[in-house]
């Protein structure tokens, strides 16, 4: 297929209106925080009025891209544009409404109408005007192919979102879904003068001395499961509020177990200071856990996923783990 008709559906979008919100999911991370950001700076550059709300702060390391400080944290008491019925929401990097948080009754239900443009499994069923790819490596590097296509001019200021974006959400370039097009795309962000000593930097080495108290707590709750292959750990709000740290400093502690070759699985429950309980789910090899997330309404990658809890601790534990059995446990022959 054609580039200009295989991102035909996105385009007419963008060219048809003028006004556009744009948001991604709950807790955003590294690929959410760059896809805003760089498509927030392109459709600036071709005269497009563009807003950044989110239902969850961003974590301090990603300040550095928000050179236009456009990133709004979204509240239920928040005035909205009087003509909110004249724009457009564009959902980047779910293609879940539901993980929108706030901005799904609060926005969505008033602008006019939106779009997904997303990488994730599980957007079969996305009835909506959307454009997903979910063997993609981030909506990063969706978005660098879309812009190429519409001929917009990237600065440094976008290629070092959309670089930081493929640099989280490939794992630093080894998660399976990275391919010769993801460096390819990497390559030329460099070339355009994004330093990945730098990138790297903000990613992996900017956090506080309360996220390294953080993380000694929540590696002392670390379990072992089905032969030491899968790894749970926990974090609670006392633990965040004992330590001093920000919740979204604990987002790459779900990675950690996984350094350990004989794990398989790594299972994180962390609760906000809301006492709202979320599981993330890391894994190797074919072992599935996004089959897992969509049970329970999340979503994610085969390997990388997870979901919003509406059980206590105990029983979702309990539940994730006999959803694990079937990778593990050989049934009896009879």
């Amino acid at each position: 297929m054609e580039k200009n008709k295989r991102f035909q559906t996105i385009i007419n979008f963008i060219n048809e209106n003028d006004k556009f919100i744009l948001t991604a999911h709950e807790t955003p991370d590294g690929d959410a925080i760059g896809s805003e950001i760089a498509a927030y700076l392109a459709l600036k550059s071709i005269g497009k009025t563009v807003k950044i709300m989110n239902a969850d702060p961003m974590a301090e390391k990603y300040d550095f891209l928000d050179v236009d400080k456009a990133i709004e944290l979204f509240t239920s008491d928040k005035i909205l544009p009087d003509d909110i019925h004249e724009w457009v929401l564009i959902i980047l990097d779910t293609n879940d409404i539901n993980n929108i948080g706030a901005i799904k009754e609060h926005v969505l239900s008033k602008v006019k109408n939106f779009f997904i443009y997303d990488h994730h499994e599980g957007g079969d069923s996305v009835s909506t005007a959307n454009h997903i790819e979910s063997d993609a490596s981030s909506t990063c590097e969706m978005l660098y192919e879309l812009f190429n296509v519409m001929k917009i001019d990237m600065p440094y200021e976008i290629l070092i979102a959309i670089y930081l974006g493929i640099v989280y959400d490939t794992g630093s370039f080894i998660y399976p879904k990275t391919t010769a097009k993801t460096f390819a795309i990497a390559e030329a962000c460099v070339s355009g003068g994004v330093n990945p000593n730098f990138v790297y930097s903000k990613l992996y080495e900017s956090n506080s001395i309360s996220s390294l108290m953080l993380q000694s707590r929540v590696l002392s709750t670390l379990e072992f499961f089905y032969d030491k292959h899968v790894a749970v750990q926990t974090m609670l709000k006392e633990d965040i509020e004992e330590s001093g740290a920000l919740y979204e400093e604990a987002d790459s502690l779900i990675n950690l177990p996984l350094k350990s070759e004989a794990i398989r699985v790594s299972v994180f429950f962390k609760e906000n200071l809301e006492g709202i309980l979320r599981c993330s789910m890391r894994s190797k090899g074919n072992i599935d856990v996004s089959f897992i997330a969509q049970i329970f309404n999340g979503g994610g990658h085969k390997t990388a996923a997870g979901f919003k809890s509406k059980y206590p601790l105990d029983v979702i534990k309990r539940k994730v783990l006999d959803m694990l059995n079937k990778y593990f446990v050989q049934p009896e022959n009879d």
